[in-house]
């Protein structure tokens, strides 16, 4: 074998392969995720810089790529050109999902790659778990299907979402409106999910119903059963209610009494969407819980990859198990009584290699790799990441803890076949339960069903009581709650709830529901930003105007774009490429048939209805919102309600602007280049005001296209920056690999060889 090289997803990773094989099977080459974007719509057909209601499939169906140079791209895209062609064998060690095949494979096409291509799969990182990959690796050919997968999504999204965004906006946007009405396969039915319960809630008509009770006096003592039916089956009639439970009073007889031994196992252990819905809990929105889960893992390195999409760990992980535990019962948050793991396989339990196939990454769990470091890093963390630190590391010790043992002893009656019961339980094993801490813990431990906490006397089984009592518990229905963005992820995870068909109830609880662990969170903040999603108190979600008025049009004509089940039918469209069952083209031409529906109706609207007739609230810009933030708590005031999601509401508290403070003709023309250049849109409170003209420009100038030649890093500034990283355990932040002088600034600053140096005269000026 001549020249080999081996191409990872991210340099983590590729520290990783480093680790386990080294150079053995050629120069380890870390990607930035997709080097390859799509080409734009006007950038393959030049009719379609002008908007209307086409459908945007190019001749022939799919979008070509294009080099994505942002991001200090360019540079390690320079260097993919000459290695990829030059090597005798490439090996794909991505992820082993469908983006991971894309980003991949998507290279060796473009550079028409003509040697061996080979695949890794895995879906842990230890060295054991990628020796064996490695050695196990097969023939990329093998994995066609996986990359046709790949190519169907992205092509169907890109022709769907950017057709649908244009005629909607078209047809409906209302008066006042920046910006396009932005739509998408998985975009859209997620804020369908909020409009529907919103529209639920408003529709509520709170229901007076009944429980029924009676009291049991036995020996001396007495005991309250109830009669608590679900649902449709409660007393909503007094009048009946009270025929039940009137002649009870006067009840007297055997109370039939049963404890019973029960053994309850652990919860399953944490992916992203289980952190960031317990988090949600907590009031934290899902990237707070994204951003905390990912400082845990790249700065302090105590945690494993946060974009986890399973609940399972592989089973060569057993083997640390007594490690993990003896780390973990070392933090000062752990109070257990057992030494010895207890391992639990299968679908059951918490390891399996079944149950990860297919998965790029296992469950969220402490890192083995840095278990001396635990206990430090621990007291360094801030109080979000101690809080999700402790949560990730509470999880696992009570998976690898013994069963929870509990009697639970309930006493009966049944009077007319209706059950009056009530239950009570006594702790005899905690188990896995002492891991999860006492009280009001952040991480307490949710039980699953309530097996109940009334104090029960010591009655025998047969007792006889009389009745003391009856009477009726006055209940009223409660609305459904409203989503988090927490809850709003397991929504979507649980797209199944949506479809009306029993068997595709079945059938789609075997998919993967709408969008993917990586993108749902970044899904939710489009929404908000685009103005369909409010955030209330206690990070409660509602729906905007805009978003219900849009709901309300699409309903007529196009439920389907609303509908999460339709699209989780799509993912299933998807999986059954991967599986080599369906053409992808058979799948996108079916996906598209909405698409083209979607664009007759639009067409109508606009000739017979016109925009949405809604009053849309622009959100505030971050500077002006932290202006009015700054302003409240110098003043000791509280922010005025709707300020976060409203600027005009912001503007007017923070009053007018001060004299003086108009941008500059040359700070204005600068700022237009970069929205034409971005296609974005400057708003007249950004225009208005210098200062967040200028924080816009900077948050933006580095997005915009330009010479590569200037400011990007060399591949051997690169080369060198990851060499230093992977020496040191150091993330190399992706803010200093867009630029030549910070990337030489952070090789300065971490590099042994200039360490204690004085800068030269002209390094000093420099700075």
């Amino acid at each position: 074998m001549g020249t080999s090289i081996v191409l990872t997803e991210k340099p983590s990773q590729a520290r990783n392969v480093q680790a386990a094989v080294g150079s053995k099977f050629g120069r380890v080459i870390a990607l930035r995720g997709h080097m390859l974007r799509l080409a734009e719509p006007e950038e393959v057909n030049d009719a379609w810089k002008t908007w209307d209601y086409s459908l945007l499939r190019p001749e022939g169906g799919f979008y070509p790529f294009r080099r994505d140079t942002q991001f200090g791209k360019g540079a390690l895209l320079k260097e993919l050109e000459q290695a990829i062609p030059q090597a005798d064998r490439v090996i794909i060690a991505t992820d082993c999902d469908r983006e991971g095949q894309a980003i991949g494979e998507n290279l060796l096409r473009y550079f028409k790659f003509r040697g061996q291509a080979m695949r890794v799969m895995f879906n842990a990182e230890d060295e054991k778990s990628l020796r064996e990959a490695f050695d196990r690796m097969t023939p990329n050919s093998e994995h066609l299907p996986l990359y046709q997968s790949a190519v169907a999504r992205v092509q169907l999204d890109q022709i769907a979402n950017f057709t649908a965004t244009r005629v909607v906006t078209l047809a409906l946007k209302p008066a006042g409106m920046r910006g396009a009405m932005g739509m998408g396969r998985v975009k859209t039915p997620t804020m369908a999910i909020v409009c529907r319960r919103q529209l639920e809630i408003a529709g509520f008509k709170p229901r007076a119903y009944y429980d029924l009770w009676v009291d049991l006096e036995h020996a001396g003592q007495v005991v309250r059963l109830t009669h608590v039916p679900k649902d449709e089956a409660r007393f909503f009639d007094q009048a009946e209610a009270n025929g039940v439970v009137a002649p009870l009073s006067s009840w007297s007889g055997a109370v039939r009494v049963v404890t019973e031994r029960k053994r309850q196992a652990p919860p399953k252990l944490p992916h992203l969407p289980t952190l960031q819905a317990k988090a949600g809990g907590w009031g934290w929105s899902a990237k707070r819980t994204l951003d905390t889960a990912q400082s845990l893992y790249e700065t302090h390195k105590v945690t494993t990859y946060p974009r986890a999409d399973n609940r399972y760990l592989p089973e060569v992980e057993i083997d640390n198990a007594g490690a993990m535990l003896a780390g973990l019962a070392g933090l000062p948050f752990v109070q257990v009584g057992y030494v010895e793991p207890t391992i639990r396989k299968g679908k059951a339990g918490h390891f399996s290699d079944a149950m990860l196939a297919g998965s790029s990454h296992h469950a969220i769990v402490p890192n083995i790799k840095t278990v001396d470091r635990w206990a430090d890093a621990y007291q360094a963390m801030t109080a979000d990441e101690r809080r999700l630190f402790e949560l990730i590391a509470r999880t696992y010790l009570a998976a690898i803890g013994p069963d929870r043992e509990y009697d639970r002893t309930e006493f009966s009656i049944e009077v007319n076949k209706r059950k009056f019961s009530v239950a009570g339980t006594v702790e005899r094993v905690p188990g896995w339960r002492e891991a999860m801490g006492l009280g009001d813990s952040p991480a307490a431990a949710e039980d699953g069903e309530d097996e109940g906490s009334a104090v029960l006397p010591p009655w025998k089984d047969g007792a006889q009581a009389a009745a003391t009592g009856s009477g009726l518990s006055d209940k009223v229905t409660k609305p459904p709650a409203q989503f988090t963005e927490g809850t709003l992820i397991i929504a979507m995870e649980e797209a199944w709830r949506y479809a009306e068909d029993p068997a595709m109830v079945e059938k789609l609880k075997e998919a993967k529901g709408i969008g993917t662990t990586a993108t749902r969170d970044t899904i939710i903040d489009g929404l908000k930003k685009q103005g369909y999603l409010a955030v209330e108190k206690g990070g409660k979600l509602s729906a905007t105007p805009l978003a219900l008025g849009l709901y309300h049009e699409l309903m007529k004509d196009c439920p389907e774009w609303l509908d999460p089940a339709v699209t989780a039918e799509m993912e299933m469209a998807l999986d059954e490429i991967q599986r080599g069952t369906v053409e992808p083209r058979a799948v996108i031409n079916d996906a598209l048939v909405k698409t083209e529906k979607l664009i007759q109706c639009m067409k109508s609207r606009a000739d017979h209805g016109g925009p949405l007739q809604v009053q849309v609230k622009q959100p505030p810009s971050a500077a002006m919102l932290n202006a009015a933030k700054a302003k409240a708590k110098r003043e000791g005031v509280a922010l005025p309600r709707g300020a976060a999601s409203d600027a005009a509401v912001c503007r007017e508290f923070l009053g007018p602007r001060p004299e003086g403070n108009a941008p500059t003709e040359g700070q204005m023309k600068f700022a237009r280049e970069i929205a034409q250049a971005l296609g974005a849109e400057l708003d007249e409170t950004t225009l208005g005001d210098r200062r967040e003209l200028s924080k816009w420009i900077d948050q933006n100038k580095d997005k915009m296209p330009r010479d590569e030649t200037l400011d990007v890093p060399t591949s051997k500034q690169v080369a060198l920056a990851e060499k230093i990283a992977g020496s040191k355990g150091l993330e190399i932040p992706a803010e200093t690999l867009r630029s030549k002088s910070s990337l030489s600034k952070w090789i300065d600053a971490n590099s042994d060889r200039t360490k204690g140096r004085k800068p030269s005269a002209k390094r000093g000026a420099r700075k």
